[in-house]
């Protein structure tokens, strides 16, 4: 018990005693002793208020005409290069390869369909921001993808 109060009673006095209050901040080795000014405080101005609004002091134009989606319709006529069973995948999202090859982002994709013969209709909606889309035509040759960059320029896109 005593030693944990003669501890103690160490412990504050050190702390105490080398409590801080040294200037430090002068390397030149002389020893002025003017004390540091401090700038005078001024009141900084609060902020003015942002007006409150509520959804009856917005308006909005007769003839907006926001669609963020589009529909569109693409028409497949690959019947020179498929014969037989093939699947078709649109992507609105691809990355272009130094080798020319063009790897779609497979999350992207928003329509898919069979075709029969290499002929085949697909409806799908698009983001309107979205200017061309990577087509990919898959045949069951185990050969890599038919592939075309597809220009959204219109409703009607064709391969």
């Amino acid at each position: 018990m005593k030693t944990t109060l003669i501890t103690s009673i160490m412990s504050l006095g050190l702390v105490t005693a080398c409590g801080g209050g040294g200037g430090g901040g002068d390397s030149s080795g002389g020893g002025s002793s003017t004390p540091a000014q401090t700038p005078p405080v001024t009141a900084t101005p609060a902020p003015p208020a942002a007006a409150t609004r509520t959804m009856s002091d917005l308006t909005i134009p007769d003839d907006l005409d926001y669609k963020p989606v589009e529909a569109l319709t693409l028409t497949v006529d690959a019947s020179g290069s498929v014969s037989g069973r093939a699947l078709v995948s649109v992507y609105t999202e691809f990355e272009s390869q130094l080798s020319g090859e063009v790897v779609p982002v497979y999350d992207s994709r928003i329509a898919s369909q069979s075709l029969k013969n290499g002929l085949g209709e697909l409806e799908f909606s698009s983001p309107e921001h979205i200017k061309t889309v990577l087509v990919e035509i898959w045949t069951h040759d185990g050969n890599p993808p038919l592939q075309k960059l597809v220009a959204v320029n219109s409703s009607n896109l064709s391969w």
